[in-house]
Parts: C-alpha cells; sequence; structure tokens
C-alpha cells in the first residue's frame, strides 16, 4: 500500500521550498541570525534587574553579578558577539 503522507503535491511542495531555502542562504548566508529571538545579553540583564528590584526591597545591597566577571571574559563577551548570538 502506498504511504498515505507521500502524495506528488507535498512532494513537489518539499523540492520548491529548499530549492528558495538554498537560494536565499546563498546570497546571504547568515540570514539565520536575523530570525535570532534569543539575546542573551538582555536577559542576563533583565535578570540582574529582577533582582536587584527584590532586593532594593527588602532594603538590602546587591552585587551585581556581572561586574563580578573577570573583565576579560566580559571584554570578549562584546568582541565575540557571534558566539554569544547565534
Amino acid at each position: 500500500p502506498p504511504v498515505p503522507h507521500a502524495d506528488a503535491d507535498r512532494f513537489v511542495n518539499i523540492w520548491i521550498g529548499s530549492a528558495a531555502f538554498s537560494a536565499l542562504t546563498w546570497f546571504n548566508p547568515y540570514m539565520w541570525q536575523l530570525s535570532n529571538q534569543f539575546n542573551y545579553h538582555d536577559k542576563w540583564m533583565l535578570f540582574e534587574q529582577h533582582h536587584w528590584k527584590k532586593t532594593r526591597a527588602k532594603k538590602q545591597p546587591y552585587e551585581f553579578k556581572w561586574n563580578k566577571i573577570p573583565k576579560e571574559v566580559r571584554d570578549s563577551y562584546y568582541y565575540n558577539w557571534p558566539v554569544y548570538f547565534p
């Protein structure tokens, strides 16, 4: 018996889609970077802000974790941004 989801129309649509994707990535190989929704630096800063607000509400001091990271690592975070922003 034939496979129910292997009709000719779907086969053609898959090839059209893969050809279009190949053509787009041929001209813009880093197209996948444009749709990245994970900005880890912003998430880190929101995390810091959230905990800072909680400790301020309790009237306690807060030490920022970003400042505890060695300066070399912080600088490489900005220079090597493709590693952190895939």
